[in-house]
């Protein structure tokens, strides 16, 4: 094959190209395919459930988060609804978002109603859940 008729099948090749991409880019198939895993974890907020939901002071709560980025650090709050959040603990996500955290409720803890919360970005990206703390017998 000469040069000049390799130029022309590779000018040939190059258009087919840019044509097929931009065929594509039309039909929303790239924007499809580069949108869809975003898409998917924004769809999913991040969550948060507490288990059991009532603990005696001194028995532990395990917390259960999901919907977070992989392999994130989120830190863990708790306190009474409305009021200021103490810090309990931290937990890293795994790759698909989630974590599991066992949680030890002091026995200086007041019983009655707590929330408990996930934060990441300063508390700009949070989950949480009620939980009761009970009187230790």
């Amino acid at each position: 094959m000469s040069r000049s008729t390799e130029k022309q099948w590779m000018g040939r090749r190059i258009v087919a190209g840019a044509v097929a991409a931009a065929l594509a880019a039309a039909c929303g198939w790239a924007a499809t395919v580069a949108v869809a895993p975003a898409a998917r974890r924004a769809a999913q907020a991040p969550s948060m459930t507490v288990r059991p939901r009532a603990a005696r002071q001194g028995g532990t709560v395990v917390l259960h988060g999901s919907g977070f980025a992989p392999r994130a650090r989120v830190v863990l709050l708790a306190g009474p609804p409305g009021g200021a959040r103490t810090r309990i603990g931290r937990a890293d996500t795994d790759r698909a978002g989630e974590f599991v955290a066992p949680i030890t409720i002091l026995r200086a803890v007041r019983p009655g109603r707590y929330v408990a919360y996930a934060c990441r970005h300063r508390c700009r990206v949070m989950a949480s859940a009620p939980f009761r703390v009970r009187a230790s017998r």
